[in-house]
């Protein structure tokens, strides 16, 4: 056998260097799949689980659910505030109205970086870079943004978003 034969047979090929994405840096992370069709209880769960959580994708069921959540509990609780306000005939703001006003500003307060966060994931779901998030900040705009992403259904690049749980070599 020649040099220039024996130097070509002992040579690794081009295809043992390549490795794919699981094999690098190792399977997505299952917390960061989105769960489809998911039940209220199990997206509220999620939601409160992953409360700072920007990485990995949610859902349009979990995106929703939430959504529903949030509008019962605002105006459910305004609701309430406005009847018994109205009920006491008094000007003056009651003590029970105030509470329940001041309920609904720190359920705001209190779900304001997960709602954040689970709208970051949603924009995930669509392969989306969460930047886009920031267009909340124009009214009107934003909203009807968002509103329109939510819609989307999945787009399978949006795995590019899921962290990954490391290499196993």
């Amino acid at each position: 056998m020649s040099d220039a034969q024996h130097l070509q047979s002992t040579s690794a090929t081009e295809d043992e260097f390549t490795f794919t994405d699981d094999e690098l840096l190792g399977p997505a992370h299952p917390d960061d799949a989105p769960q489809r069709r998911t039940s209220p209880g199990k997206a509220i769960g999620r939601f409160f689980r992953r409360y700072a959580g920007f990485s990995g994708r949610s859902s349009r069921s979990e995106y929703w659910w939430l959504g529903l959540l949030n509008i019962v509990v605002i105006y459910g609780f305004a609701i309430l505030a406005a009847v018994s306000q109205a009920a006491s005939g008094n000007e003056e703001v009651t003590l029970v109205s105030g509470l329940l006003g001041s309920a609904v500003g720190l359920w705001v307060l209190g779900t304001l970086i997960p709602n954040i966060a689970l709208g970051v994931r949603r924009l995930h779901d669509v392969n989306m870079s969460g930047a886009f998030i920031l267009l909340l900040l124009f009214p009107g705009l934003g909203g009807l943004f968002m509103f329109i992403v939510s819609l989307l259904p999945a787009n399978a690049d949006g795995v590019r978003f899921d962290r990954r749980t490391g290499a196993n070599l």
